[in-house]
């Protein structure tokens, strides 16, 4: 591939850019080059970003755990992102294989390719399913759709503030405050779905209303919260419908949820969000018929997995959960059936 290059700036433990002048960085398929620091990608045990900021992680020759964390000055995060999964997952994919051959088990590989990053998935042990959960983009994708791959998935995933299947954005919260000769701001971005994006917008336009500088900010972040968030959406009412269940309204929820699932039948999204709304009304039987449904959609869900487990080892339906984490690979509890990557 043509090496992709970029510059970038080191961040340190709170986030602050070190250093006034940029460093050079590049990757060129295989080894990450950051500044004087090369790092094979195969080795990079974590290698996720939100916006222009990465945080990697490797191990060293004694075991211990390594990060570090940088934002991209120039150049694209998102290749950058893609193409590390995309060498990553090729070559922990096929050590899986190599390591089935050796066993005599290589019919039991079998694999797939993101239809959104490109990654290779391994799905050895997996039931097939209609879509496939991708860890290193993060994307529930459907494949051999009659019209190609569904472009408009990748702008879904998991909210970081709620955790619901959702479609997240950047969002900024600002604070301009003045007290006589003394006056500053502050500043911190944010991931997070429309729906928790509201509550924040109006609290900070208040706390800004006093020393207006802030209100215009606070006034895009309403607009973007309230205004078109249905408007070209894969699932419209989407958001309303994870506000309903994050209100405790599980009714209201699941028929806006129904009426999204009449027009997607497929989707393990948003067949986890109701499981997660039954789960947080205790409704253990509930939750894990449709988690169930979930995993059926897209067999290697991580969250819908890890849900199930806890609906199990709640219900104490023994034998259900010691066959979901045989299908995992998990010996222990419910914790351990998929972390998030």
């Amino acid at each position: 591939m043509e090496p992709l290059r970029f510059k970038f700036k080191w961040l340190d433990n709170q986030g602050n850019e070190a250093g006034f002048l940029s460093k050079k960085g590049s990757f060129d398929g295989q080894t990450l080059v950051l500044d004087n620091v090369e790092l094979p990608a195969a080795c990079l045990t974590v290698a996720e970003n939100r916006g222009k900021r990465f945080v990697i992680a490797t191990v060293d020759g004694e075991g211990q755990a390594i990060q570090a964390m940088f934002s991209v000055t120039s150049g694209s995060p998102e290749k950058l992102k893609a193409a590390l999964g995309v060498c990553r997952s090729r070559v922990w994919a096929e050590a899986h294989r190599e390591e089935l051959i050796k066993e005599g088990k290589a019919h039991t590989f079998r694999s797939e390719v993101c239809p959104h990053c490109q990654a290779t998935i391994d799905l050895t042990g997996m039931p097939h399913s209609p879509q496939v959960y991708c860890p290193f983009c993060h994307t529930v994708g459907t494949l051999d759709s009659p019209r190609g791959p569904i472009k408009a998935e990748i702008q879904y995933r998991l909210c970081d503030h709620c955790a619901m299947y959702s479609k997240p954005r950047r969002f900024t919260i600002f604070y301009f405050y003045f007290l006589f000769v003394v006056y500053g701001y502050s500043q911190q971005e944010t991931w997070r779905c429309p729906a928790c994006m509201r509550g924040e917008a109006w609290k900070m336009l208040f706390g800004n209303l006093l020393f207006v500088i802030g209100v215009p900010v606070a006034l895009i972040q309403l607009f973007r919260a309230y205004g078109g968030t249905d408007l070209g959406s894969l699932f419209p009412g989407l958001d309303v419908a994870n506000l309903k269940a994050r209100k405790g309204n599980l009714a209201g929820a699941i028929e806006a949820y129904r009426r999204i699932l009449t027009e997607h039948p497929v989707a393990a999204g948003i067949k986890f969000n109701i499981g997660q709304a039954a789960l947080s009304k205790n409704d253990l039987a509930g939750a894990a018929g449709i988690l169930e449904h979930a995993l059926h959609d897209c067999a290697n869900y991580q969250p819908a997995a890890a849900a199930l487990a806890t609906c199990y080892e709640r219900l104490g339906a023994t034998e259900k959960l010691r066959e979901l984490q045989q299908q995992w690979g998990m010996e222990e509890g419910p914790e351990s059936v998929a972390p998030l990557a």
